[in-house]
């Protein structure tokens, strides 16, 4: 892997005001009109783009004052390693030479070799990483143990790159003085520990943790957490009366009684997400949540959710009637289902948008511009009302193919189990309904938000454009949780509607049967299998016009749940740049002892894969292993004859063999790529390749350098 085969552009932004946008188009854009993805330097920052493939970009400048932009340098198509440099003050300035200069390339690229070895959290490098340290392990430690454990860290990374050695990196160097200031602190390492759960995603149950049983070392944290475990109790509630609200007036024939459990039970429901979001968000389980925050979350999500709530009562007023149209029957035809789906998929998308954005701007005050509010409205529409048709659709095909609920066979002696069956099928029915709408809706969402969000994030200068494949990775995650919440929602609105259905079949039961015209002796003779039997013809007759039906029961109520992810800072701040002169980083000491070694391991690929390390301690055979990817091994400094192999379960398993990686060729005959040291070494091993098989493709020394060796 030569850097001859490496196309390298390095801007560096020397600008006091403005922050610079780097923008990459493919080649075959002309016009450069829509950017595969870009990257924002702040002030003082520098950024080294590497690509194996030709490639076109831009440069332009946002200034800080009243953020007017100012493109300094056209689109072009790469034609050599260069190196952009943009100064000025009031304007700017750019100056393009070759990119000769080896020492700041070398730099360059090792930071970016680092980048990829060490974890990230919160958009940063992670702070345990940094200083050389496993997170699990450490914080199985006790309190003291941690605090030795960190400072041990602390010595070892900056006797690697204190500036003053050789090798060194000043910027590194703030790194690790600011990660070890941080995570010395009881207070802010618990903090910091919540955020590293919390990161992990909504697939592990470590997020799940930090926010049910976060990690609490003082008072203020955890009257935080009980704070907000209040607020999240008060969010659920609101959001399951929203739907109880909504569930239980939807099918009344009076149209009052409908209208108002539209209104303020989507104006509940609302409430409760846009608050319940709130309480789980990333800032307020690591910072916490005040009442203030929350009650406005809460109150701009009333408004929003009252308005879609309306919406749909009036739109299907409109099309099916207020208590006289059964969506359960095959009466409302589909041009209705997708009328109806439209519109209220537009409506609701667009009030979500809306609240979304308010919620930023008056809650969280972060700077929203009307470009930005209008731009995402209007893809929470079109999404919307997308996800509204195929909804529509979807739910009118199961409805049709579904027979009557209330029509199973009643005859003979399996009467009693017939009727509790026919109970199932109504509950099953509906639950096919519902599940099989919220499905084609995210489905939809997924498939149409996702090109919609590409064009809106290049549309809004003040965010990094992703690339496409991120898009669709961010896609598809986004659609699998909302397919889970939409599905949690639907399903406790279903069994709701299905009890309160069942609850008032049974009380319209009974006083039928009180009417003093039936024959006394008929009701005697009936027992309970004839009541049983009555009972479902009368809900038959119920469903065949007769009964309350439940007119809104099968809304086409697609919601726009933004797709972008709110941004969030870093958490090192921007005066980090300078290191003040009077703090000592490390007092250095070259006492000549030997040190202890580390290797780690990073597996790009499927598969199982783990790292074997043997070495000789006193006369003694040690061996060692971890499985998974970014795990380490540590070498204490008197081990000699060192051996580092990996493995892989294929289906048994087995060695890696030994492959060239710098011929890219396999070695004849097979043997297992074994790495010997007579003292411990500091490595990262790289292993990539297939289900089948992997080969180590690179390892890189202390300095995030790639060595030499077989």
């Amino acid at each position: 892997m030569g850097d001859e085969e490496y196309k390298s552009v390095l801007i560096v932004n020397d600008l006091a005001d403005a922050h610079i946008t780097f923008y990459l188009y493919p080649r075959w854009d002309v016009i450069c009109w829509l950017s595969l993805e870009s990257k924002i330097l702040k002030p003082g920052e520098k950024y080294l783009h590497r690509s194996k493939k030709r490639f076109q970009f831009k440069i332009v400048a946002r200034f800080q004052d009243g953020q007017r932009s100012k493109t300094i340098l056209d689109c072009q198509q790469w034609d050599g390693d260069k190196l952009f440099k943009i100064t000025g003050t009031t304007s700017s300035t750019v100056t393009e030479e070759a990119l000769t200069d080896q020492v700041e390339k070398r730099i360059c690229l090792r930071n970016v070799q680092r980048s990829k070895e060490l974890k990230r959290t919160r958009g940063g490098r992670n702070f345990y990483d940094i200083l050389g340290l496993d997170i699990k392990k450490v914080r199985k430690m006790s309190k003291e143990q941690q605090a030795k454990e960190i400072r041990k860290g602390y010595l070892k990374q900056m006797h690697i790159w204190h500036p003053d050695r050789d090798g060194g990196d000043e910027e590194i160097a703030k790194e690790i003085l600011f990660a070890y200031e941080t995570l010395q602190n009881e207070e802010k390492r618990a903090c910091y520990n919540n955020l590293t759960e919390y990161d992990e995603g909504w697939l592990s149950l470590r997020r799940y943790k930090a926010i049910f049983k976060p990690e609490c070392v003082t008072e203020e944290q955890r009257e935080a957490y009980k704070r907000r475990m209040i607020l999240f109790a008060m969010s659920a509630l609101l959001t399951i009366g929203g739907i109880v609200s909504t569930s239980v007036t939807a099918g009344l024939a009076a149209p009052v009684v409908v209208i108002c459990g539209g209104v303020f039970g989507g104006g509940s429901l609302g409430a409760g997400l846009q608050s319940l979001k709130h309480t789980l968000k990333k800032e307020s389980v690591v910072d916490g949540c005040s009442f203030k925050d929350w009650s406005g979350k809460a109150g701009i999500g009333f408004v929003a959710g009252a308005v879609t709530g309306g919406a749909g009562v009036g739109i299907y007023a409109a099309v099916t009637g207020i208590g006289s149209a059964a969506l359960e029957s095959a009466v409302v035809t589909t041009g209705q289902y997708i009328g109806t789906g439209v519109t209220t998929g537009a409506v609701g998308g667009m009030a979500s948008s809306l609240a979304a954005d308010a919620g930023r701007r008056f809650v969280e005050g972060k700077d929203v511009t009307l470009k930005q509010t209008a731009s995402r409205a209007l893809c929470g529409a079109v999404v919307g009302s997308v996800a509204g048709v195929v909804g529509g659709a979807v739910t009118k095909a199961v409805v049709g193919s579904q027979p009557s609920a209330a029509a199973a066979n009643l005859e003979g002696e399996g009467g009693e189990q017939d009727a509790i069956i026919s109970g199932a099928k109504r509950l099953g029915n509906a639950l096919a309904r519902k599940i099989s709408r919220s499905v084609a809706e995210n489905g939809a969402e997924a498939v149409v938000g996702g090109p919609l969000h590409i064009v809106e994030e290049r549309l809004d200068d003040s965010v990094e454009n992703q690339s496409p494949g991120k898009h669709i990775v961010n896609g598809i995650k986004n659609a699998a949780r909302n397919f889970a919440l939409g599905c949690a929602r639907e399903g406790v609105a279903v069994f709701v509607n299905h009890a309160y259905n069942e609850f008032q079949g049974d009380q319209k039961f009974e006083e039928k049967n009180e009417n003093p015209l039936i024959d006394d002796d008929a009701k005697r003779s009936g027992s309970k299998l004839f009541s049983l039997q009555n009972r479902e013809s009368f809900l038959r007759d119920e469903e065949n016009g007769e009964g309350p039906h439940k007119w809104s029961a099968e809304t086409c109520s697609a919601t726009y749940r933004p797709l972008n992810i709110e941004e969030t800072p870093d958490l090192v701040p921007e005066n980090l740049h300078s290191l003040s002169e009077d703090i000592v980083l490390v007092e250095l000491k070259t006492d000549g002892q030997p040190k202890d070694g580390k290797v780690k391991y990073i597996c790009n690929g499927a598969g199982l894969s783990k790292m074997v390390v043997s070495f000789f301690e006193n006369s003694e055979k040690v061996t060692e292993e971890v499985k998974g990817s970014g795990k380490s091994i540590n070498i204490p400094s008197s081990a000699r004859k060192i051996e580092v192999r990996f493995q892989i379960l294929c289906p048994f398993w087995g060695d890696i063999c030994k492959y060239d990686r710098f011929h890219k060729s396999w070695f004849r005959p097979d043997e297992p790529h074994i790495f010997r040291y007579d003292t411990p070494p500091i490595r990262t091993f790289t292993i990539s390749g297939n289900l089948w098989w992997k080969a180590v493709i690179r390892v890189s020394d202390k300095y995030h350098e790639e060595t030499k060796e077989m």
